[in-house]
């Protein structure tokens, strides 16, 4: 019983040490998105990876690991064209993007 408990100990030892490590890597970025009733979110892509947040009232931030990512603001009306942004994220960075401004 206690050597499972042990070994249990560990294994959540070590995947907090996990998540940590990465979080400590990852940077953020925040941005509006104007007009703030347009947009409905906001995803981030990089190869297989990707991450999707809501835009809650045009603001939208998230966190990304260092790298190229394109950030596509996906948009309420399906009849209008997303708007697409490149981004390079470095270690720990906050990157403001200030307003987006998308056209109607």
């Amino acid at each position: 019983m206690q050597r499972g408990l042990l070994e249990l100990c560990l294994i959540i030892a070590a995947v907090i040490g996990i998540h940590s490590e990465r979080i400590l890597h990852s940077g953020s970025v925040v941005g509006k998105i104007f007009p703030d009733n347009l947009a409905s979110s906001v995803i981030a892509v990089r190869g297989n990876d990707s991450v999707k947040v809501v835009a809650n009232d045009g603001h939208f931030g998230m966190e990304l690991q260092p790298g190229d990512w394109k950030l596509i603001i996906a948009l309420k009306e399906y009849n209008t064209l997303s708007t697409e942004k490149r981004i390079r994220m470095q270690e720990g960075q906050r990157l403001n993007l200030g307003e987006i401004r998308l056209t109607q």
